[in-house]
């Protein structure tokens, strides 16, 4: 606690509703709490969030994801908020239900890692 003024959830259908919920019962006050529901991709995520950083005037972020997730989130990230001034830190989640060591033992493991990897080319050919 203490490392921002405000949290911007932001996340896929009920996705930011539900992330908004869980910080709110671990402690963080609801006015402290910014959602951003419209996004259906990790790019809108970005415009979306950099439109209510701008607004807010926020100077810098903490950007928090999953450890499968992070690479794609800090491609995107970088590059939608590339020549702002805005400074991005990131950090991954503890508990994401993926098994973060990179050995992917199980079959859910390589299924998230083949999807993660097809959606970072998908993105990568697309924006870039």
């Amino acid at each position: 606690m203490g490392f921002a003024p405000g949290i911007i959830m932001s996340g896929c259908g009920k996705a930011a509703r539900q992330m908004a919920k869980t910080a709110i019962n671990l402690g963080v006050k609801e006015q402290d709490i910014i959602i951003e529901e419209k996004s259906r991709s990790t790019y809108e995520n970005a415009l979306y969030s950099r439109d209510i950083m701008y607004a807010q005037n926020f100077k810098s972020a903490i950007i928090v994801t999953s450890p499968y997730h992070m690479r794609r989130t800090k491609l995107v990230f970088g590059r939608v908020f590339k020549n702002t001034g805005v400074k991005l830190l990131y950090c991954s989640t503890r508990d994401s239900g993926f098994n973060a060591d990179g050995q992917c033992k199980s079959e859910k493991d390589r299924q998230v890692v083949r999807r993660e990897y097809i959606k970072l080319i998908y993105y990568w050919m697309r924006y870039w």
